[in-house]
């Protein structure tokens, strides 16, 4: 099978996986925005089922890169996909852990400032679309959506590390409730870890050998 003929087969594998992680996405939006516990139930399914499914697509991978017949072109594609895999399933870890901040955010009734309500919703967006854009990039193969993403990690990365600083800020000024903080910083450093995937991911996608 030449390695287009590869890529494409795993695309179509991987469809439903970044389809599960972006549902997984919402759901923790919809759980830190509605306190629901029925969203952060979804999610705690939905990492499972992910990860479950990741594993199995990877064990397909791994047989077919042993097989002897493959050209080396055709394991570099079997080997680079694999890669990515590990990365997702990074991501769906991440996701997942989300559900710890927001847990007790729920179970605190703990009130978010308006601007940190913003800005975690900014980056429930931001992630979204990138996670979007990876499967974007193994259906077309896009330089200019490589470099998006290589791009917007950086800068997502940078919003978390800005975001945290103003949450110091308004602490100081009394406009944050204190036990607010703990939480959104958690949340942060799980957006942080996840822009860093991403980021990974399209570096992945870009390597031609």
């Amino acid at each position: 099978m030449a390695p287009e003929a590869i890529a494409k087969e795993m695309e179509a594998q991987l469809t439903p996986v970044v389809d599960r992680l972006i549902t997984m996405m919402g759901a923790a939006r919809d759980a830190f925005n509605r306190h629901s516990r029925h969203s952060l139930e979804d999610l705690k399914k939905g990492q499972q089922a992910v990860v479950k499914e990741i594993k199995e697509i990877g064990a397909k991978i791994e047989a077919e890169g042993l097989s002897a017949q493959k050209t080396e072109a055709e394991r570099f594609v079997l080997i680079k996909l694999r890669n990515v895999l590990s990365h997702l399933e990074v991501v769906a870890d991440t996701i997942g852990d989300l559900a710890e901040p927001i847990h007790k955010k729920v179970q605190g009734a703990v009130l978010f400032s308006d601007k940190a309500v913003a800005q975690t919703n900014y980056l429930f967006d931001q992630h979204t679309g990138m996670i979007r854009s990876v499967l974007d990039i193994l259906k077309t193969d896009n330089e200019f959506l490589k470099k998006y993403v290589l791009e917007e990690g950086a800068k997502l990365n940078q919003a978390c590390l800005d975001f945290a600083t103003e949450h110091e800020a308004r602490m100081i000024e009394g406009v944050c409730l204190p036990q607010a903080a703990p939480i959104f910083l958690a949340i942060l450093d799980r957006m942080r870890a996840m822009a860093q995937h991403e980021t990974d991911i399209a570096g992945l996608l870009a390597k031609k050998s």
